[in-house]
């Protein structure tokens, strides 16, 4: 077995009578054989399938190794050449010719679009800093001292090739070569990472030309010397003096409601008609109708949607609020493998602000907020709704336009409005104002009011109703629902949220947890379910007794079998089968609104007719709710439809 490149350096250097000091396994300094070396100054670096070699004293790898009687190519495992495999299938392998110069050749999939490692970023957390160098070798350099790094194949100039999505949230370290195409190759990474990045900058090796050099001087990722590369990119802190700022007053879209150039959120329970507001707002806007700065003034607005249909329901329903069509705008992300695929945010940010730009689009609103979030980001963890939802902040404000994002309630009660809203709390502490939507039971009118609003002068509510309309569409016409204002009230949407105090409510913290996660989740994986709860310290046990309370229904469907849970609201087809709803459009609100149920692969914002899977198996976590039906040829105990008894959700 050929021994590492690391261990046989080090052998022909002790056989040539030179002091070797091993730092540790992968580590050592030792006296170079190409000059009179007295004091050590020669370290040598164990890296993957390869030895980083750096003489202190400017001594070329090249004469080190001539020295030694050996290659250039001898700094590899294999002196033969190394190959460093893709996970998308691309094989690059890297030699040395007798002149020392590098060469590279390619197998595989050569058209593939992955990153050199890329699969590492799936083993660590978003957020965590990430190196982005020139070649695999320099990826292994930066893993030697406990680093995460990718390159894209064969060197600079190509970067516009391969997919950098996989970059999103996390802080991106770009190592420049240092000559022009390496530099070149620095800018043309950071145009693409910057819009998709918690945080970008482009750095240099301290010593030597690259990533590689830099590790194998000895220097750590911490050393990397941060560079401008003449304004274009890099950070760096700008002061303003305070005499310098240009104060402004606030600009009210709506009255104490949205303020101009900002994130505002509207947050409620599921079902109570939160689109239907967003389009009335909509409609007013398109027709300048619309209380405050817009007033007089109709502006284009965007609408980006995802879990209602387009032509069905959204596109009705602007309509029946008395929108200009002309000024509504919807958009849809074109990829090699659909045209009507959903925005990937912070991923496709630069490209919507272009679009914004472009239309000069006044209002965004994103039905709902988090549909468009990426899924390499957690909308319960803090940090990472701050990495969706700052740059859309900055956005608004650099535009002047708004964005208005639809977020849900959880089931519980309390009249702190940031708490009941499913996640992370960050989603209220970053919005500038957040509009809570809820219902008086009494009159069955909604109360909306600013439950945060840092900036309006006054706590604001407003009353309304929704009312059926007739829309005239392509296929005639059509009842879908409305807003009417009713006028101010006293009312504070936090006085319904909050509850009865005499209200006898007593479920468990575990079914108001798992009735929260579901309502945020949808159906999922009863193992995803229990694991999700398992992180909040919630038993299996406990959990599953959780379930039973709550009719929890499983759904069991595929191979090999899978039990599904969902709530019992969620878990209902209609009498007619799964795609009956695909007739047309139907009531105002919840389930009416045509709501997609479950997972339907690439969201569409198109509108093409929604389907309500998933299909199996629909039985309540205790027993089958009816008796079972037997089929010729199956087993005895078999239930029609899916291949086992369901019993407990644990089965």
């Amino acid at each position: 077995m050929t021994r590492a490149a690391y261990d046989r350096l080090v052998d022909r250097l002790t056989d040539a009578g030179k002091l070797v000091r091993p730092r540790n396994n992968s580590q050592a300094v030792a006296q170079c054989p190409a000059h009179d070396d007295s004091n050590p100054s020669l370290s040598l670096t164990r890296i993957e399938g390869s030895v980083l070699v750096h003489c202190h004293a400017g001594c070329s790898t090249a004469n080190v190794m001539d020295s030694l009687g050996l290659h250039h190519r001898d700094v590899f495992d294999d002196p033969a050449g190394t190959s460093y495999a893709y996970r998308d299938g691309r094989t690059v392998f890297r030699t040395y010719e007798d002149n020392g110069r590098k060469k590279f050749r390619q197998s595989g999939n050569t058209k593939g679009q992955d990153l050199y490692r890329v699969e590492r970023l799936d083993e660590v957390a978003t957020g965590t800093p990430v190196y982005v160098v020139e070649g695999e070798k320099d990826v292994h350099a930066v893993e030697s001292v406990g680093g995460v790094a990718v390159c894209s194949a064969m060197g600079a100039g190509k970067a516009g090739q391969f997919d950098w999505s996989p970059l999103a949230g996390h802080t991106v370290v770009i190592v420049a070569d240092d000559d022009e195409p390496g530099r070149k190759h620095a800018l043309d990474v950071h145009k693409i990472v910057e819009p998709i990045a918690a945080g970008v900058v482009v750095a240099t090796a301290r010593e030597g030309k690259d990533a590689a050099d830099h590790i194998a001087a000895g220097c750590g990722l911490d050393e990397l010397e941060i560079v401008d590369l003449g304004g274009q990119a890099g950070r760096r802190l700008k002061v303003t003096r305070g005499a310098d700022v240009k104060m402004q007053r606030v600009r009210w879209v709506m009255e104490d409601w949205i303020p101009a150039g900002s994130l505002t959120l509207l947050a409620g329970r599921e079902g109570l008609g939160k689109s239907t507001i967003a389009a009335e707002i909509c409609a007013q806007v398109t027709r300048g109708k619309l209380e405050g700065e817009l007033h007089g003034t109709p502006q284009n607005v965007l609408y980006v949607h995802s879990e209602d249909s387009r032509e069905f329901t959204v596109a009705p329903r602007l309509k029946a609020a008395g929108a200009d069509m002309d000024r509504v705008l919807f958009v849809d992300v074109e990829t090699s493998h659909t045209d009507t695929g959903t925005l990937i945010l912070p991923l496709d940010t630069l490209a919507l602000e272009k679009v914004i730009a472009q239309h000069r689009v006044a209002f965004v609103v994103l039905d709902a907020a988090t549909s468009s979030m990426s899924s390499e980001l957690s909308g319960k963890d803090d940090r990472a709704v701050r990495q969706y939802l700052e740059p859309l902040a900055q956005l608004a404000s650099r535009q002047g336009c708004v964005v208005f994002g639809l977020c849900h309630f959880g089931k519980r009660d309390g009249a702190d409005t940031g708490k009941l809203i499913l996640g992370s709390i960050a989603w209220s502490q970053v919005a500038r104002s957040v509009l809570s939507v809820a219902k008086d039971e009494d009159s069955g009118n909604l109360v909306v009011t600013n439950t945060k609003g840092n900036l309006a002068p006054r706590v604001r509510s407003m009353e309304a109703t929704l009312e059926s309309t007739t829309v005239q569409t392509e296929d005639g016409p059509a009842e879908v629902g409305a807003l009417k204002w009713l006028g101010e009230t006293t009312r504070d949407a936090r006085e319904l949220l909050g509850g009865s105090d005499d209200e006898d409510d007593d479920r468990t913290e575990t079914e108001r947890w798992l009735e929260d996660y579901l309502t945020e989740s949808g159906p999922t994986a009863r193992k995803d379910v229990l694991a999700a709860a398992a992180k909040e310290k919630y038993a299996d046990r406990t959990v599953k007794r959780a379930a039973k309370s709550l009719g929890i229904v499983s759904t069991v469907s595929g191979f090999p079998r899978t039990a599904t849970w969902s709530l019992p609201s969620r878990a209902t087809l209609d009498e007619n089968g799964p795609h009956a709803r695909e007739s047309g459009p139907t009531g105002p609100t919840g389930a009416d609104q045509r709501k997609q149920v479950g997972p339907t692969g690439e969201k569409p914002q198109s509108g093409h007719a929604p389907e309500n899977g998933p299909t199996g198996v629909l039985t309540a976590v205790d027993e089958p709710s009816e008796p079972a039906v037997r089929t010729p040829g199956r087993r005895a105990g078999q239930w029609l439809g899916s291949g086992e008894p369901i019993g407990d959700p644990a089965a």
